[in-house]
């Protein structure tokens, strides 16, 4: 069940928390992978998230 919930729930930018539009997949400093939208790329990278 937490997996087909996991899988139903939309994903967000996580930096800024909005729909990501061309989403990419980085690593948080926890080690999770996170979605990123497109105009937040250079954001994440200025913050050192290894791209995934």
């Amino acid at each position: 069940m937490n997996c087909l919930k996991r899988w139903l729930t939309p994903k967000s930018c996580a930096i800024c928390n909005k729909k990501p539009k061309d989403p990419e997949r980085y690593v948080d400093d926890a080690g999770r992978e996170v979605l990123v939208c497109r105009k937040c790329v250079g954001y994440a990278e200025r913050r050192a998230m290894r791209k995934r």
